[in-house]
C-alpha cells in the first residue's frame, strides 16, 4: 500500500507521542509498503530526528516531508498541509493521523477529505477525563469547529486501548473504533546486555537491588509519590536504591527535596536521559519498573520494560490491563502506602518477580511488537478502505 502518517513533529523531545509515526512507517516500509511521513519542518532538530530514528529498522525507506508551521491563521488547522496533501493525494492509498489538537494533521484531513484518501485518527489519550480536564473550554471550542469534522470522516477512529476506546466513543463521533496498541522492535530485545553494565557506568549502584523508572521528570509521572513509597521502605532494604531515567521536565527538584527529606538522598540515583543498550542493561538489571502515573495513553517504557523481562508496578492510571491479566506486574492505587506495600513484595521475592518479568516478555512478543502492529494497522486500512468503497457512510 501507499500510506501518508501526519505527525505534528518528529522531535524527541515532545514525548512519546512522535515516537509512534517514526517506529510504525519504518515496520510498514520494512514489509514493503510505500510509507510518507507529513510533519512540520524542524531544522533546529533534524539532527535530534535523525538520530532518533537511526536505530529504527527500515526508517532509511521511510519519506519524511516538512512543512512550515504557519502563522496566526495557521494555529488550528495548517494550510501547507491541506495543500500538499490536496497536491499528492492521488498518491496515497490511505492515510495514518497522529494526536487530536494539533494543526499539521487536521489540514492534511482537509486535504485527504478533498482528494478522496480515506484515513484514522489515533488521539493517543488525549479524549481521556485527565486530559479533557487541562484547558477544557478551548478544546471544546477545538471540538465544536475543527476536530468533529476531522473525527466522522475517518474510515476507522484507532484506540490504543480499551480505556480509550471507550473515551472515544462517548463523544459520539460515529466512525467505528479500532483497538491497536503501540509496540516495541523485537530485534532489539532478542538478545539483552548483561545488566552489569549499567551497574558498572554508575557504581553507586554497588550490587543491591534497584528499582527504576524511565521516562521524562514530569509532574505527572507520580515521582513524588514514587519516592515517597520509596523512602517508607528504605530501612527495611538497605542496599536497595531508586533509579529515575529521563530529562529534567520539572520534578527532578522536587524529587530531590523528597529524597532528603525521607532521609534517602544518597540512594536516590538520577543519571539524566540514557539510550541504546544501556537503557536496556538499566530495565533488565531492575527488580522492576515504576510507573505510577496520573495519566497514559499507552506507554512504550512499559513494553520496553516487559520485553527486558521486567516486571512493573503501574498506577491504574496507565490503562495498560493486560499486565494483571498476564501477571506481569502490579497495579497499585496512585498512594504512597500502596506503592510502598508494592514496591516492599518485589523487593522481598526477586523470584516471584523475576517470574512475573518472564510473563510480561511473552506478554509483548505476542501482542505489542511494532512488525505485528504494522500488519494490523494495514489490514484494517484495507478492510475499512474496502468498506467505503463499497457502502460508503
Amino acid at each position: 500500500m501507499r500510506i501518508l502518517h501526519v505527525s505534528e513533529s518528529l522531535d524527541p523531545a515532545h514525548g512519546g507521542t512522535p515516537a509512534v509515526p517514526k517506529a510504525l512507517a519504518s515496520a510498514q516500509a520494512g514489509q514493503g509498503h510505500d510509507v510518507t511521513i507529513l510533519t512540520r519542518d524542524e531544522p533546529g532538530r533534524a539532527d535530534a530526528i535523525r538520530e532518533s530514528m537511526a536505530s529504527i529498522p527500515h526508517a532509511d525507506k521511510v519519506r519524511i516531508v516538512g512543512v512550515p508551521r504557519g502563522g496566526r491563521l495557521d494555529k488550528w488547522v495548517n494550510r501547507s498541509a491541506r495543500a500538499w496533501v490536496l497536491e499528492h493525494a492521488r498518491g496515497f492509498d490511505f492515510a495514518h493521523l497522529h494526536s487530536m489538537w494539533s494543526p499539521i494533521p487536521h489540514g492534511a484531513a482537509r486535504g485527504l477529505s478533498a482528494g478522496g484518501v480515506p484515513y484514522t485518527l489515533c488521539p493517543h489519550g488525549m479524549l481521556d477525563d485527565w486530559s479533557m480536564a487541562r484547558s477544557r473550554s478551548k478544546k471544546m471550542l477545538h471540538l465544536a469547529l475543527v476536530s468533529r469534522r476531522t473525527m466522522r470522516r475517518c474510515a476507522f477512529i484507532h484506540a490504543l486501548s480499551e480505556h480509550e476506546a471507550d473515551c472515544v466513543r462517548s463523544f459520539g463521533f460515529g466512525p467505528p473504533v479500532e483497538i491497536i496498541g503501540n509496540g516495541v522492535q523485537p530485534a532489539e530485545y532478542e538478545s539483552i546486555p548483561d545488566p552489569g553494565e549499567f551497574r558498572a557506568a554508575h557504581p553507586v549502584l554497588g550490587d543491591g537491588p534497584y528499582i527504576v523508572f524511565l521516562g521524562r521528570l514530569h509532574p505527572g509521572k507520580g515521582l513524588d509519590l514514587l519516592t515517597s513509597a520509596f523512602g517508607r521502605v528504605a530501612g527495611r532494604f538497605p542496599d536497595a536504591r531508586l533509579v529515575l531515567i529521563g530529562p529534567d521536565a520539572g520534578s527532578r527538584a522536587d524529587v530531590e527535596r523528597i529524597a532528603g527529606e525521607s532521609g534517602v538522598a544518597d540512594r536516590v540515583v538520577l543519571p539524566g536521559p540514557v539510550y541504546g543498550r544501556e537503557k536496556l542493561a538499566a530495565l533488565a538489571g531492575a527488580v522492576c519498573s515504576a510507573l505510577p502515573s496520573e495519566h497514559e495513553g499507552f506507554s512504550v517504557a512499559i513494553c520496553e520494560a516487559l520485553a527486558c523481562g521486567t516486571p512493573v508496578l503501574i498506577s491504574p492510571e496507565c490503562h495498560f490491563a493486560e499486565v494483571e491479566r498476564a501477571g506481569a506486574g502490579v497495579v497499585a492505587e496512585r498512594r504512597t502506602d500502596a506503592i510502598a506495600g508494592a514496591l516492599a513484595s518485589m523487593l522481598e521475592d526477586p523470584d516471584k518477580a523475576a517470574a512475573m518479568g518472564r510473563k510480561g516478555r511473552e506478554l509483548v512478543f505476542e501482542r505489542y511488537t511494532w512488525p505485528g502492529v504494522a500488519g494490523r494497522c494495514v489490514e484494517l486500512y484495507r478492510n475499512h478502505a474496502q468498506e467505503l468503497r463499497t457502502h460508503g457512510r
